[in-house]
């Protein structure tokens, strides 16, 4: 790690994220329960993309490219941190209706294809996206905060020994908690919340092991006196890797990473209208791996 790694949230040897795409009624999607609760059938393993039994609204932008052979559907979140699909023309779903003179706005062209990312309102039968609005506008990442899983200590987080708080001790603190056999995860952040604090005196070291949180807590401490939280949780890192190859196969895979101190995985997809997640319910236990779907039901 360098210095400027300091700069950023840092969760060592958390789940890497995994991507797998290459990328009238109020236009406000509805939360992920309510598109849940759309699907009332049996529990079976999908094999293909749910189709959508009401107009749709993607939740986050989505890119559309067009190499002159028809405009298609990109799922992957290219403004934050998918990059252009690869190849250009990203093949997710075919896009019917669409206009470039009327629907493009502010579009490129590279290599003969155009592209351009939008929030649509549609329809969607699971491999084709009937536009009915396309809109763009600025979009801001919402500011992330980093949720510490310990209760703030009475007289607030303290340094025990500013003699051990260096950034090679704080190297050292990770790598000790990532060598543990029942290793989670290991997340930092200011007392506050904030990402990536630079001075490792203000940073609290988050451990979660899926064991005795006394015996962890004890091994990082014999190279680490500064702010500290330890926590037990139910499945250690190498049990998310194997549950998160998994849901790689689940039809209109996006990406999969474990972004919270629950101990979940998140696995996002072109679209579920609920049986996604039921049958992931069913197959891991309700609670351990949660689907969130790209396209939601307008609300």
């Amino acid at each position: 790690m360098t210095g400027d790694s300091w700069g950023r949230w840092l969760v060592a040897g958390a789940l890497a994220l995994v991507t797998g795409a290459c990328g009238g009624a109020s236009s406000e999607p509805t939360d992920t329960a309510t598109a849940r609760a759309t699907y009332d059938g049996p529990v079976v393993r999908p094999t293909a993309v749910p189709g959508a039994d009401r107009r749709v609204v993607s939740s986050r932008p989505v890119t559309v490219t067009d190499d002159g052979s028809g405009a298609q559907l990109c799922f992957s979140d290219v403004l934050w941190g998918g990059g252009l699909p690869d190849p250009l023309v990203c093949r997710d779903a075919s896009v019917a209706g669409w206009d470039w003179d009327r629907d493009g706005g502010e579009f490129t062209e590279e290599k003969g294809v155009r592209m351009g990312t939008y929030r649509l309102v549609g329809t969607f039968d699971g491999s084709t996206f009937a536009v009915e609005e396309a809109t763009q506008s600025e979009v801001e990442p919402e500011p992330f905060e980093v949720e510490i899983p310990c209760p703030t200590p009475d007289g607030g987080w303290q340094v025990l020994d500013r003699s051990r708080v260096t950034q090679d001790d704080f190297l050292r603190a990770t790598s000790t908690a990532q060598g543990l056999d029942d290793f989670a995860a290991v997340s930092v952040s200011s007392p506050e919340g904030e990402p990536g604090p630079r001075d490792p005196a203000n940073t609290v070291v988050s451990v979660s092991v899926a064991g005795d949180p006394g015996v962890a807590e004890a091994a990082v401490r014999e190279v680490w006196s500064g702010m500290l939280c330890v926590t037990e949780v139910e499945r250690t890192e190498k049990e998310m890797l194997a549950l998160q190859r998994t849901t790689l196969d689940l039809p209109g895979f996006v990406e999969s990473g474990a972004g919270d101190p629950s101990n979940r995985l998140l696995v996002t997809v072109f679209h579920d209208d609920g049986r996604i997640q039921q049958w992931v319910d069913r197959e891991f236990g309700e609670g351990v791996v949660v689907v969130d779907s790209v396209l939601r039901p307008v609300g």
